[in-house]
């Protein structure tokens, strides 16, 4: 239940939550994306987006997303294994739409037997699923991400608003967050609003929008038009396309 001091921020994702509309809208922020060292003893050099959390945490993650794709990212919420499978455990696990590869890679890596098609998965199974990308490539392991978080908010519809309390009882402990209290409480009175609701999803960076390229200790980096896709993510969150 500790966080580690030496992270990697290894599922980024950017949440939009529509306080007039009720919507959601989730934006996965490809790990592997090669960015440019902000701050630090690394400063000026090129690495992957996941070891931006290393050298500066989640402040420094924040502002290359802010400068790279001019989105205004200003506050975090990081959680870990531990408060992953709490949050699962808390709306009494997820209903998943497995694959015949991803059924063998749940019996071989979780010790768990599914069949193809709708199957209902307990919190090690979802942890497993989600960090699944063996099989294929990390491309699906962060559609498989974002499939877990909406399994939730859908099974969110059926919990009563004293299970929701304390599923938030629950997880909210075992975060670490810079949401102020005043913004947490707005949230929680607002949570009923967002039960069930269908979330509007994308990837960064877009198809055709990179290439690769070489960085730091030589490591291989998506090379990705920032123009291109920080045009794209602002319309998918703000609607708009202007600077």
């Amino acid at each position: 239940e500790n966080f580690s001091e030496n992270a990697r921020g290894d599922s980024c994702m950017i949440m939009s939550i529509g306080k007039k509309d009720g919507s959601l809208k989730l934006a996965s922020l490809e790990r592997g994306m090669g960015v440019p060292i902000l701050d630090g003893k690394y400063k000026g050099q090129y690495d992957w987006l996941t070891h931006t959390f290393r050298y500066g945490g989640a402040d420094l993650m924040m502002r290359e997303v802010r400068e790279c794709f001019k989105v205004d990212v200003e506050r975090y919420i990081r959680v870990n294994f531990t408060t992953f499978k709490k949050g699962i455990d808390s709306v009494g696990g997820i209903d998943i739409n497995l694959t015949a590869a991803e059924v063998e890679y749940l019996y071989k890596y979780a010790g768990r037997k599914y069949a193809v098609g709708i199957n209902h998965l307990d919190s090690v199974a979802a942890l497993t699923y989600a960090r699944c990308r063996h099989i294929d490539s990390d491309w699906h392991r962060i559609e498989r991400q974002r499939n877990v978080i909406q399994a939730v908010v859908t099974k969110t519809k059926d919990l009563s608003v004293g299970e929701l309390n304390t599923l938030l009882n629950n997880v909210l402990p075992l975060v670490q967050t810079n949401l102020t209290r005043l913004e947490i409480t707005e949230l929680l009175l607002s949570a009923p609003k967002y039960r069930g609701v269908q979330i509007k999803q994308m990837t960064v960076p877009i198809s055709g929008s990179y290439g690769g390229m070489r960085g730091l200790g030589g490591r291989s980096l998506f090379s990705v038009d920032f123009d291109t896709n920080a045009k794209a993510l602002r319309e998918f969150i703000y609607g708009v396309t202007t600077e």
